[in-house]
């Protein structure tokens, strides 16, 4: 049928037809085998897609471990799959950031101190509905919680920095620190929120 310009009108549903068939054939193929074996893969998630990570590697390397034939296209997808996989066990072998540091008395108790500070801070925030604490009550929480620490862990004993515990007291709080502070420095704690709210 034609229409008035003497031109056929598009068979949308026919060519798209086309093209998933094409696709099929296309994935059916060591393409197809190369891309579910490929560690990033697409996935649906609540805004919309992204990926995750882990493909299904077993089906091509039965292909390849059989007598099938590699093209020079073959190669190139497969060395970009193994590309991929090494990328990946990089960043699994060395995560990104700088590496924690060894645990010694001096780096425990200045974090356990920073995480005293930080709770301070927090009640009186709370107490009086405010968002920052101000300096003077701050320098006042590093001091008695660098004091308590030093209590609680003598080998630490003058080696902690007022700097490096106000530093730790703007960071994220470390689930463990915390955990061991509310469950071994039960005191500490209390004393330190009795003088942040004096």
């Amino acid at each position: 049928m034609s229409s008035a310009t003497g031109r056929t009108p598009f068979d949308y549903a026919a060519i798209k037809e086309r093209r998933r068939q094409q696709w099929q054939r296309r994935m059916a193929g060591f393409e197809g085998l190369v891309f579910k074996a490929w560690p990033l893969q697409p996935a649906k998630v609540d805004d919309g897609i992204g990926c995750k990570v882990g493909g299904d590697p077993e089906p091509l390397i039965a292909y390849l471990r059989g007598d099938g034939p590699l093209s020079d296209d073959d190669r190139e997808s497969l060395a970009g799959l193994i590309e991929q996989y090494a990328d990946l066990i990089k960043r699994k072998l060395r995560p990104n950031g700088r590496p924690r540091g060894s645990i010694t008395p001096k780096t425990a108790a200045t974090e356990c101190a920073s995480c005293l500070v930080r709770i301070g801070k927090a009640a009186w925030c709370r107490n009086r509905g405010r968002k920052r604490a101000p300096e003077a009550l701050t320098q006042g929480l590093i001091k008695r919680a660098i004091e308590l620490m030093e209590a609680e862990i003598p080998k630490a004993r003058g080696k902690i920095s007022a700097e490096a515990v106000k530093d730790g007291s703007y960071l994220r709080p470390d689930r463990k620190t915390e955990e061991y502070i509310c469950m071994e420095l039960e005191e500490a704690k209390c004393e330190i929120i009795e003088l942040a709210l004096k």
